[in-house]
């Protein structure tokens, strides 16, 4: 049952870093404090990746959870 419960949680957690990730980007971006160049972009692009990438981790493993549990 824990299994289930942890399984959901981590796909609705993932899920959300997976849609959400944008917007803490662009934020994130008004926060910097002079013109962004090439290497910050490119900074905040491999960030939105990285958390991207973790959301999708999380669904993965919270499918295998929410499976293993049915099985």
């Amino acid at each position: 049952m824990v299994g289930l419960i942890v399984g959901a949680i981590l796909i609705l957690i993932g899920t959300y870093l997976v849609l959400g990730a944008q917007p803490f980007v662009h934020w994130a971006a008004g926060l910097w404090p002079r013109p962004r160049r090439g290497a910050q972009v490119g900074n905040l692009v491999a960030t939105n990746f990285i958390i991207r990438f973790l959301g999708l981790l999380a669904v993965a493993v919270g499918v295998i959870l929410v499976v293993l549990y049915f099985v």
